[in-house]
């Protein structure tokens, strides 16, 4: 019988990543509700709006919970308002309201949207407001480009908060990077008791995992240029430019790294299916990996001149040779090969030199 991940590990695992995305995203957060708010109650005070609904969306779809491309998110929707608002209303004025006369915008705003710029929420702003305009009556007493107001007044709150108060990517990045490292090191802890145990099915269901880690890997590499963005564009967060710098040479690192230990984890799996045996220094080498991983981005410890994870990865360096592991098939040599480009490449990417890293292994 397969064995399968405990109940609790499960849990813990998604504990640990809720708990890191919630802490690079809690900034965010707390700027769309406030952003929500100030929109109401300007838009009240403003336009005389008693519900200024379109205000508060408006500042909540500009911002969101990420930090990328926050300008260009309030310009597209800007002109998506603009697009939408005006079309629904001429719409309105001149044919009236019906299931012909929200297809013919709907459409029309897209196509407009998609000519003036390539941006989705640009596209989607222009559709979804034209629909607005003209699925439903515009509030007693008020007129046609109301909404147009409670949305343009939600878009310069956006703008306001996202060019005044950014949000510090460093906080997102850290969050994403450790999230990253942990689901990794997952992966290769899980991969290490496949080969304990000989447990094909395991292997297979490991590297499945293995290969559906691009998106996590993709949103931090966004998260990072999002923090290029914000250098760039704001003086109160200018400081941290450098560890920027160094995150998006780790993330650089992680992902020709994470393209390795899926050749591993496939060879693993392969080999377990055909009944070959792997040696079980093979699993205690992707544990010691596995810590390594998880302990990226923390800092040396006390009277130590080298971070833990940089350390660690050259304990393992050293050890990395088929050999000193016991590779005699093929296909645990071809795992070895593997770990041993992993740790090069985690080497250099914590700011080792190609050199250095390659003298470290076995010849």
């Amino acid at each position: 019988m397969p064995r399968t991940i405990p109940f609790a590990v499960t849990v813990r695992r998604r504990s640990r990543t809720g708990w890191q995305r919630w802490q690079g995203s809690w900034w965010q957060i707390m700027q769309c509700g406030l952003g929500a708010g100030v929109a109401w109650m300007l838009a009240q005070a403003l336009w005389n709006q008693p519900y200024p609904v379109f205000a508060c969306v408006a500042v909540v779809v500009c911002l969101g919970v990420q930090n990328n491309q926050r300008l260009r998110r309030v310009g597209e929707l800007g002109v998506g308002v603009t697009i939408g608002v005006l079309l629904g209303t001429g719409v309105v004025a001149l044919v009236g309201r019906g299931p012909l006369q929200i297809t013919a915008i709907v459409a029309a705003a897209m196509l407009i949207a998609r000519f003036l710029d390539s941006g989705i929420l640009l596209v989607n702003q222009a559709a979804l407001q034209a629909s607005f305009i003209v699925a439903y009556p515009p509030q007693a007493g008020t007129s046609g480009s109301a909404r147009w107001l409670d949305a343009m007044t939600g878009v310069v709150v956006a703008l306001a908060i996202a060019a005044l108060l950014p949000p510090d990517p460093r906080r997102d990045v850290r969050g994403r990077a450790k999230a990253y490292a942990g689901q990794l090191a997952d992966l290769l802890e899980d991969g290490a008791d496949a080969i304990r145990g000989q447990d094909a099915a395991k292997a297979q269901e490991v590297l499945a995992r293995a290969r559906s880690t691009s998106t996590e890997l993709e949103g931090w590499s966004q998260s990072v240029n999002a923090g290029q963005e914000v250098h760039r564009l704001s003086p109160l967060r200018r400081s941290g430019r450098g560890e920027i710098l160094q995150q998006k040479k780790l993330q650089a690192g992680m992902d020709r790294a994470t393209r390795n230990v899926r050749v591993a984890l496939r060879r693993v799996a392969t080999a377990l299916q055909y009944g070959e045996q792997m040696p079980d220094s093979l699993a205690g080498a992707l544990d010691s990996l596995a810590a390594s991983v998880r302990s990226l981005g923390e800092p040396a410890y006390a009277g130590e001149t080298v971070p833990p994870s940089v350390a660690g990865l050259k304990e393992l360096a050293v050890t990395l040779g088929p050999r000193t592991l016991g590779a005699e098939s093929l296909s645990a040599t071809v795992v070895v090969a593997q770990l041993r480009s992993i740790v090069v490449d985690l080497l250099q990417a914590q700011g080792v030199s190609a050199a250095e890293a390659h003298r470290l292994l076995p010849h």
